[in-house]
């Protein structure tokens, strides 16, 4: 039997009481669920989660990051009917907590508390799910994260199951929820083969037959059009096939095969839709050969064909400023692409913006790295990408797949646990959430380096309001004493959502650096 515990935001004080259905199966594996938003609650809303396998008179606690134990109370029989209703009398500000009943075994869960969502602003993106995207429970997580812009495959087999008939009717039912209902800017792959057309469902089409490439131009029309017409006001992207070095089947993996896809995909695209923007080549940028092949596309003309260019920069499990001669790094990528992209300019003079359409780090397997680290990587990587003129950025990905891997493992970059596990929230999350609420809307200006120590600073549009994000990159456990200009009063920031008031002197606010990005915020 299920049960709700509930932490409602009251006056800071002291008890709270839980109490338990008195017929509830104590033999059940105890169990605690976040059931309103999937452990991201907003400030000041209730809080509540679904137990199961309860005895009465077990304790419970909520402890903040640091292990202090910010509210208990313990489990009390009641009527029949009851459930387990926690009222804890203190307000519980931003931050990563966590809940633990002290049943054996111990049940317990994470969640987060955040401030409201800032403006939706399409820099910020993430992977959501793959084909045909994100299910409604899923929707309460990729509001709280506050995430602009999204996603997600438009699958050749998906749209037409049957050769000839396109039905988009699933995919549908998923993206009104995000681009017709939350104004959200969708970035659709179009990608994979059709067994019905191709070598397999993985295999791209080979363009040189006529055969092969008519059926993928009338996939590509299709969607293209399809897209335009249901959602006409959105900001709408096409991405050409999905790493193609990985997923080019009995196709050479030069640039040269890729480019004739994507030329053929790009005509097809601008005569369905003019106002799309088209994106390419999706292709890891990080080791020399990664680079080799992306300097080798640009100079065979690849760019002209797309209006941003997209990579996949994974380097994990290295940070993103880990930058040695046997380790190519994020930052070293950014930097090498941003030039090769200003030196092969549109025919007008202009260049093309880049975007991140995927990164991420997995916190398991053989390069997963600590959620700690997962949660510093990622925000330090958008901050990274803003410097280097990034327009957008996919963080891959809003949670991972229920689908068992090859190795018998689950995949783990997700911010969040899988769907199973009712999408608890990583410290990731948290820490994606506290960087929406503090630079969506905000602007690149400078930044600053000090040894290992890093500042970026950023702007709002009219100039008034300031972000410093400040962070070290020696070590995970090292902290450097820094001085960061403020000019007054301001608010500092914790990674995971924590703030006060600070107040700097003659101009300068003395503080940590840790490896977890802190933000320093003021308004003039």
């Amino acid at each position: 039997m299920l049960a709700l515990l509930t932490a409602i935001g009251a006056t800071a004080g002291a008890e709270s009481v839980m109490h338990r259905t008195a017929h509830a199966d104590t033999a059940a594996v105890p169990t605690v669920r976040a059931t309103t938003s999937n452990g991201l609650f907003t400030h000041n809303r209730d809080v509540r989660f679904a137990a199961a396998g309860i005895a009465p008179g077990t304790a419970w606690r909520v402890t903040d990051t640091n292990g202090a134990v910010v509210v208990r109370g313990a489990v009390l029989a009641g009527t029949p009917t009851a459930s387990v209703d926690v009222w804890a009398r203190l307000e519980l500000g931003p931050g990563l907590y966590r809940l633990t009943v002290d049943s054996s075994p111990a049940a317990t869960t994470r969640f987060v508390v955040t401030t409201e969502r800032a403006e939706r602003d399409p820099s910020f993106g993430l992977a959501v799910g793959g084909n045909p995207g994100p299910v409604a429970e899923a929707l309460p997580t990729l509001d709280a994260l506050g995430a602009g812009s999204y996603r997600q495959d438009l699958q050749w087999t998906a749209v037409e199951k049957q050769p000839g008939t396109f039905d988009f009717g699933p995919t549908d039912a998923r993206v009104d929820a995000l681009v017709a209902e939350r104004s959200m800017h969708p970035l659709f792959v179009l990608d994979y083969g059709h067994p019905a057309y191709t070598a397999s469902a993985m295999s791209p089409p080979d363009v040189s037959d006529p055969v092969q490439a008519a059926a993928w131009t009338r996939y590509v029309d299709a969607a293209v059009r399809h897209m335009r017409a249901r959602y006409p006001e959105a900001d709408r992207s096409f991405e050409v096939w999905n790493e193609w070095k990985n997923n080019h089947g009995a196709l050479p993996s030069d640039p040269a095969s890729y480019i004739a896809l994507g030329e053929l995909t790009a005509r097809t695209i601008r005569v369905a839709d003019p106002d799309a923007r088209i994106v390419g080549p999706t292709e890891n940028a990080v080791s020399d050969s990664e680079r080799a092949w992306l300097a080798e596309w640009l100079d065979l003309g690849g760019a002209d064909h797309v209006d941003a260019v997209s990579i996949h920069p994974y380097n994990e499990p290295w940070a993103p400023e880990h930058c040695v001669a046997t380790n190519p790094c994020i930052e070293d990528a950014l930097r090498w692409l941003r030039a090769e992209v200003d030196a092969h300019p549109r025919a007008d003079g202009t260049t093309l913006p880049i975007w991140i359409s995927e990164v991420g780090w997995p916190t398991a397997g053989a390069a997963g790295v600590p959620t700690g680290d997962q949660a510093a990587f990622v925000v330090r990587t958008q901050v990274l990408a803003a410097q280097y003129g990034v327009e957008r950025v996919f963080t891959f990905e809003m949670s991972a797949p229920d689908r068992v891997q090859g190795d018998g493992t689950y995949r783990a970059f997700g911010l969040t646990e899988r769907p199973s596990l009712g999408y608890e929230p990583k410290p990731a999350a948290a820490a994606y959430a506290t960087m929406q609420r503090t630079l969506a809307g905000m602007h690149y200006a400078a930044d600053l380096r000090t040894g290992d120590v890093r500042q970026v600073r950023f702007d709002s549009a009219d100039g008034r309001r300031h972000v410093r994000v400040v962070w070290q990159t020696a070590d995970r456990f090292a902290t450097r004493s820094v001085q960061v200009a403020l000019p007054g009063g301001g608010t500092l920031t914790e990674a995971y959502g924590a703030s006060r008031s600070v107040t700097g002197a003659n101009g300068r606010l003395s503080m940590s650096a840790t490896w977890m990005p802190r933000f320093v915020s003021w308004h003039d």
